[in-house]
């Protein structure tokens, strides 16, 4: 579970490496990852987006050598905590290790033809080397490309090992960051990242419309209670009338 200490780097020194920095290009494939990478992003940012300590991004580059710019990796999804974000984005454009401080603590891929058999491969050695705490990978086939829809592994003595994913009847898949104290979830259709305490989405705008569907459920639940009590009401004063009636013509 992620904690908070004291921020020491304080982008201080600002070394930059004078090279020039090649330009890789864009995957013709990389909109396969575009719909799961906006869902992911957008869950992590409302968990920790708030925290001025925490940095979150799928855009930059995590330049780790200060003597060659062009050593560098971008991941889909990434984390640093206990770094100033807000100098981080001062100075863009990359994430640069050697000023932030630390390397990032969790990386997510996510998979698209292109790109797999590097993820599973060159990426996941060299963020093992870097010492990044969790390495996840999400494959919205199914695993077709990696091999298995949802994967998350922790570093231990320098080398990843899985964590223990869990697969329901209808085949969705769900495995536990230690590192984030969040479980991530897929099934079959939709990326979800939940509570492990009530099991439910961490999206707000989702748990806005369900608590606005229970309040909705508990007005019409109130409203079908009403109209049944009048309906009773109406009917015993109706057997009372009758009653009465029957006393009067006696």
């Amino acid at each position: 579970m992620a904690t908070t200490r004291t921020i020491t780097n304080a982008w201080v020194t600002r070394t930059l490496p004078d090279i020039f920095y090649e330009e890789p290009e864009i995957a013709e494939d990389a909109v396969v990852q575009e719909a799961a990478l906006d869902r992911i992003k957008h869950l992590l940012m409302q968990r920790y987006g708030k925290r001025a300590d925490v940095f979150i991004s799928g855009l930059f580059y995590v330049a780790y050598d200060i003597a060659d710019g062009n050593r560098r990796v971008q991941p889909d999804c990434f984390i640093a905590f206990d770094v100033d974000a807000e100098a981080i984005r001062r100075n863009l454009p990359h994430f640069w290790v050697w000023e932030a401080g630390k390397v990032p603590d969790f990386v997510m891929e996510v998979a698209s033809p292109s790109t797999a058999a590097n993820d599973l491969g060159h990426k996941r050695d060299l963020y093992a080397e870097l010492g990044v705490s969790e390495y996840w990978r999400f494959d919205s086939t199914g695993g077709e490309l990696y091999g298995q829809p949802l994967v998350g592994e922790h570093l231990v003595a320098g080398e990843y090992q899985p964590y223990e994913s869990q697969v329901g009847e209808d085949g969705s898949v769900r495995s536990y960051s230690e590192l984030l104290d969040l479980e991530f979830y897929w099934n079959g259709e939709e990326f979800d990242v939940l509570d492990p305490e009530t099991g439910k989405t961490i999206d707000l705008l989702d748990k806005a419309t369900d608590d606005l569907d229970k309040a909705t459920d508990a007005l019409e639940a109130e409203r079908k209670a009403r109209i049944a009590a009048e309906a009773r009401e109406r009917a015993l004063l109706a057997e009372i009338a009758r009653l009465r009636h029957q006393q009067t013509t006696r």
